[in-house]
């Protein structure tokens, strides 16, 4: 399938072509034993676990048009921001490394897991030039002396904020919302009364507001927030939605300006539980449900509390007949660091050690 984004927006074409790394579309699927377990006929999930082979999730849809975007502005390096166990971070590494660009990241500690680990570890082989700063404040002013540093050595580097939650990289997730719309129309399911997907930078309930928005689909998107406010105020999506909107408008597509104003979205605070990173019980009943019954991988971080979300959502629907799409976003694959030597961490820089042992009380470094 080739991008409904560039169908519906040609003009685009000319200057910004998305990188083949996406099998598309994703399915959606019935899922059947879920529904019946919690009394609910049509619940579905979107897989986007299967967008790329190699390293699934709602990454390589953003990549697709990031790192596009990076090689027609001739960059060499990319720069970029996340927790240690960042999908988003290793993402970039990957999908760049394979493109022959430097990657570069400024990383803040975060409740290590294994996948946390497996993430980190990763970065060993993908040779990722690796900063760590102590709190996530730090990162902006890390970021900027990274970039000026990157400037004066002629390095040619490409800002890739956090998350891939830029104007660019929404276009990955405008380009999806159409693809869903599409597959609604053909009658893969019922449409809609709500779409969840988790919320960290706000990107991907973005792009997938404003795709419903222009494909004439009236299903809100729900994103569930999994880092504190502090962190993405609830405006952030909406002003990524207004700024992608506008480039698109200025590339041919006006409709984008007016669709943009009538986006049916909304930020969920209460499956967040503790905080950024820490498992919730209500996030972890949903993660068993999800691998005991649909065999569906999730994660404590990000999909367990959406799906929580969902389950939650849908129970307290008016009509067991309403329907309700879970957004897959993590890998079906796992990350490349994952089963690598034990000792694999030792080729990261020494300041990330701390992260692979054990204090003595039992708990993670």
């Amino acid at each position: 399938m080739s991008s409904p984004l560039l169908a519906l927006c040609p003009r685009l074409d000319r200057v910004l072509r998305p990188l083949p790394i996406l099998e598309r579309p994703t399915a959606l699927e019935h899922l059947e034993r879920l529904g019946r377990a919690v009394g609910r006929r049509e619940l579905y999930v979107k897989r986007d676990d299967r967008t790329n082979p190699e390293y699934g999730g709602n990454k390589p849809r953003k990549r697709a048009w990031l790192l596009a975007d990076a090689i027609a502005s001739d960059r060499r390096t990319l720069v970029t921001a996340g927790a240690i166990g960042s999908h988003h971070v290793l993402a970039t590494s990957l999908f760049g490394r394979k493109l022959g660009l430097e990657v570069c990241a400024v990383l803040t500690p975060q409740p290590v897991s294994e996948d946390v680990r497996a993430n980190l570890a990763a970065h060993a082989a993908l040779e990722t030039e690796l900063h760590l700063v102590h709190h996530a404040a730090e990162l902006p002013f890390a970021l900027a002396r990274t970039m000026a540093a990157k400037t004066a050595f002629l390095d040619r580097p490409a800002l890739i904020l956090p998350g891939g939650s830029s104007p660019v990289g929404a276009l990955g997730f405008v380009d999806a919302g159409l693809e869903f719309a599409a597959q609604v129309r053909e009658g893969a399911c019922p449409e809609p009364a709500a779409v969840v997907v988790p919320c960290g930078t706000g990107g991907t309930a973005a792009g997938l507001a404003l795709g419903f928005a222009l494909a004439g689909l009236p299903s809100p998107v729900v994103g569930v927030r999994v880092v504190p406010s502090r962190w993405m105020p609830s405006s952030v999506p909406w002003w990524i939605a207004g700024a992608t909107a506008a480039l698109l408008a200025r590339h041919g597509l006006p409709s984008a300006l007016r669709a943009a104003t009538r986006l049916r979205l909304r930020i969920e605070d209460r499956w967040l539980g503790a905080g950024y990173g820490i498992p919730s019980a209500a996030g972890q009943a949903a993660l068993a449900r999800f691998g005991e019954l649909e065999r569906l991988r999730l994660d404590a971080t990000y999909t367990a509390k959406a799906a929580a979300a969902f389950l939650d959502l849908a129970a307290a629907a008016p009509s067991p007949d309403d329907a309700y799409v879970f957004w897959l976003t993590l890998s079906r694959s796992p990350p490349p660091g994952a089963g690598a030597d034990p000792s694999a961490y030792l080729g990261l820089p020494p300041e990330f050690h701390r992260f692979f042992r054990d204090r003595p009380d039992g708990r993670n470094a």
